[in-house]
């Protein structure tokens, strides 16, 4: 098994290069501390691994990002995300959108580590604890508001809400009424079933209900 290393911390890629050390059936190709140069090298054809550990906050690039365009340029390449940031969202949009095959705790041991990269090789997906538990969290919130389906119109007056206009600042801003942006204000905290904006901002993120 050919891999590579990505994370902005150099002590983070030696604890993995010694914890892999030992494994005659897995290669260590190259490590990087910076996702654009793999990319870079990924793009000119400098390196082939079968699968990528990759860390997700970094400064230049981070791993969402450098997963997104990955899995576009290379699907072939299977990209496990080695983070301790397990944010419901995240995991879910990296697990379901971007179809990445694992996602593991940087506390994980030598053996599960080992576990994983083998069962992601031969096709499954493999999650920590912790990284379940954060995406059957924010499946569940999708089950519980399946049809939130805000208008146009009310698209327009929360991103207005966000930015923190008044109910007359938004009147003038759309060339309507005070009562019709009122009558529009309550009908959206009912569709959301919240009743604070920042109850409701945390809910469109959430759900990502300003999307076109």
């Amino acid at each position: 098994m050919k891999i590579a290393i990505v994370d902005d911390h150099q002590i983070i890629i030696d604890g993995i290069e010694m914890l892999l050390g030992l494994e005659k059936n897995i290669a260590i190709l190259k490590t990087y501390t910076d996702a654009c140069d793999f990319l870079l090298d990924m793009r000119e054809a400098k390196i082939n691994p079968d699968l990528l550990l990759m860390d997700l906050m970094m400064p230049t690039m981070n791993g969402f990002e450098c997963a997104k365009i990955l899995k576009q340029e290379f699907p072939h390449l299977k990209i496990i995300i080695l983070s301790m940031n397990c944010d419901p969202k995240v995991v879910y949009e990296l697990v379901e959108k971007i179809k990445i095959e694992g996602y593991l705790s940087k506390n994980v041991n030598r053996q599960n580590l080992v576990r994983a990269l083998q069962e992601v090789q031969l096709g499954y997906i493999h999650l920590s604890d912790e990284a379940e538990m954060a995406l059957k969290q924010f499946k569940r919130k999708i089950i519980d508001y399946p049809q939130i389906i805000l208008t146009a119109r009310e698209k327009q007056i929360v991103k207005l809400m966000i930015d923190g206009l008044t109910n007359k600042e938004i009147s003038n801003a759309l060339f309507i009424s005070e009562s019709t942006i009122e009558t529009h204000r309550k009908n959206i905290y009912r569709k959301t079933e919240t009743h604070s904006l920042p109850k409701l901002i945390q809910t469109v993120a959430n759900l990502n209900l300003l999307a076109d």
